[in-house]
């Protein structure tokens, strides 16, 4: 581990660079609240471009090894969104490598993180619905598994160290994921954001897993339409039918990207756009260039 005081050190502002889980949760330890773990700090930048003080302590995860391999099955929290989009395109992981390419801009997706997009806790996360689509297990740095609906709903602690996050592989028939996003431009936070895993079989959905971002306060499953679509086939006007009869409700987000009400009205179409795109991708499909975007 190595510690760089800044010129700015002597107001007490210095930058951490441990080689390890275990030097990262002393270093923790030792300066609590004034300190900030960072991937590819771009949520730090953020937080500094809207005039928020920067923490005393920056404790940088770049020279921990490993922990950035991105597989069907297996992502660590090192890894940069951009080696994520060039992950998996096929299968239920497609949803996660849509989720990706969505993301901000190349620039951003090449420094940010899964484990920030996970623990910045911004309803926009782009990740965080392919990750509750996937059911993912998120692992910790004390060697804790937590399930994703776990951290969704009630949050990290502050010395909660994500280092990956696995999700059982798809290998049975039939598996396939899809996300869409609805943004006002590329670079701007998610109006909505909905993720969908599927296993369809002999036109049948055996299992269906649907999570959205940005329409409420946090990510959430939409467990009714998930319940819903068990047993039914895969056909858009199956789809279009199941979806009208069965509402998205909940307290909207109302924010500087859209108001509740707008949010409400495009809930369903997006909705539905991602499942029809999962289905209609099936299994071995590759989403074309713009298909991620509403």
């Amino acid at each position: 581990m190595f510690t760089v005081q800044s010129p700015a050190g002597r107001l007490g502002h210095s930058f951490h660079a441990p080689a390890s889980w275990d030097e990262v949760r002393s270093l923790l330890a030792q300066h609590g609240t004034e300190a900030a773990v960072s991937g590819g700090a771009t949520y730090l930048m953020w937080r500094a471009a809207r005039g928020e003080p920067m923490p005393p302590h920056l404790i940088s995860l770049h020279r921990i090894p490993e922990h950035d391999e991105v597989r069907d099955g297996s992502v660590g929290a090192l890894a940069t969104l951009r080696r994520v989009e060039r992950g998996p395109a096929t299968g239920a992981q497609r949803a996660l490598t849509m989720a990706a390419s969505v993301t901000a801009g190349p620039s951003v997706r090449t420094l940010a993180t899964v484990g920030g997009n996970l623990a910045s806790g911004f309803p926009q996360a782009d990740l965080v619905p392919a990750l509750l689509a996937l059911d993912v297990s998120v692992h910790l740095g004390d060697g804790r598994r937590v399930p994703i609906t776990e951290v969704v709903d009630e949050g990290l602690r502050t010395d909660d160290l994500v280092t990956r996050v696995t999700h059982e592989p798809a290998d049975g028939v039939g598996w396939t994921g899809a996300t869409v996003k609805l943004a006002r431009r590329g670079m701007d936070f998610s109006i909505a954001t909905v993720s969908a895993v599927l296993r369809i079989e002999d036109d049948e959905i055996l299992a269906a897993r649907v999570a959205v971002g940005s329409l409420f306060e946090r990510p959430a499953r939409l467990r009714e339409i998930e319940s819903a679509l068990v047993g039914a086939d895969p056909s858009e006007e199956t789809i279009r039918e199941l979806l009208d009869f069965v509402r998205i409700t909940g307290k909207f987000l109302d924010d500087e990207e859209a108001t509740a009400d707008y949010r409400q009205r495009i809930a369903g179409a997006a909705v539905r756009k991602t499942l029809l795109l999962a289905a209609r991708l099936g299994p071995d499909g590759v989403p074309g260039v713009g298909q991620a975007r509403m």
